[in-house]
């Protein structure tokens, strides 16, 4: 679970009755989407040190996995009644942890986070495929505006770059996320910090078996390994966890618009540092994604009496 991850919102049992305050939870929530649209460059300079993105990303969620491990101690004794549920949370969270780490390292920047900002359209799309919901007007219109800015952004063009790796793994990253929630929307009882502890540890077993499958061998510079584990351990937790406190206390439809935050910092951070530039048919497109996106995650209608 992340910073887009609305599903695991409900408050849990135990939870204090009051929340943070409205100030609070929108000022943890932005610095958890900030958080997000920066968390690139830490990848690069990573990779830069010698460290690259499979073996970044398999010390960065072993990090938030240790501190994970120690907050949901209490409650690992339970975890074997749900063991199927938790592997699969592992499984596609951590392949889309990977995926989206790949693709912020290799690709742009603002592309790869509006590819996969289609998470939301995809969770429609598989809630009715495969849990049977119902859509509305406001969801196959949310589908429609979201892929057409997609197909907007990625048809070969004058002034557009088809679609490369690093797009594909922006909409692998997207759709494995979908999947996550999913997941996550049908295993309420599995208390929180356990499922959070499931969707770190996924990363580091995908991560390092794909390094190794790929014939890479394991970086022996020492420093690099220790500002990854710190990376996870203080900023992929602090991130994570803003995020979730802010959008278990505020209203879907205000928490959707401000987690936009990650995408102004992707663009204002990689632009300033990388030198990357939005282009016109990036822009078309990412606003067709997020109206999209932000009409998806608007709660459908009340039924009448």
């Amino acid at each position: 679970m992340d910073r887009m991850d609305q599903t695991d919102s409900i408050r849990q049992p135990g939870d204090p009755p009051q929340g943070p305050g409205h100030l609070a939870s929108v000022t943890l929530l932005l610095v958890g989407a900030g958080l997000w649209g920066v968390f690139w460059y830490p990848l690069r300079w990573l990779d830069a040190m010698g460290l690259p993105g499979l073996w970044a990303v398999a010390a960065i969620y072993t990090g938030a996995s240790a501190v994970g491990l120690t907050a949901a101690r209490h409650h690992l004794r339970d975890a074997g009644r749900w063991p199927v549920r938790l592997l699969g949370i592992a499984l596609t969270s951590g392949l889309s942890g990977t995926a989206f780490s790949l693709g912020m390292i290799e690709g742009h920047v603002v592309r790869v986070l509006l590819l996969f900002y289609l998470s939301p359209v995809w969770s429609v799309a598989m809630a009715r495929l495969f849990l049977g919901e119902r859509l509305n007007a406001a969801a196959v219109t949310a589908l429609v505006l979201a892929l057409a800015g997609a197909v907007v952004m990625l048809l070969p063009g004058a002034e557009g770059a088809p679609l490369g790796r690093a797009d594909a793994l922006g909409l692998l990253a997207g759709m494995a996320f979908a999947t996550t929630n999913i997941q996550v929307r049908h295993a309420q009882a599995i208390p929180l910090r356990v499922k959070s502890l499931a969707a770190w540890s996924g990363a580091p077993f995908l991560a390092a078996g794909a390094a190794w499958a790929s014939g890479q061998g394991v970086p022996s510079g020492v420093e690099p390994w220790l500002v990854a584990l710190a990376v996870g351990a203080l900023m992929m937790t602090t991130m994570t966890v803003t995020v979730q406190v802010g959008v278990t206390w505020l209203p879907v439809q205000q928490s959707s618009v401000i987690l936009l935050f990650e995408l102004v910092a992707g663009a204002v951070s990689s632009a300033l540092v990388a030198g990357e530039v939005i282009g016109v048919r990036e822009a078309v497109g990412g606003l067709l994604i997020v109206a999209g996106g932000l009409l998806s995650a608007r709660p459908p209608p009340q039924e009448g009496p």
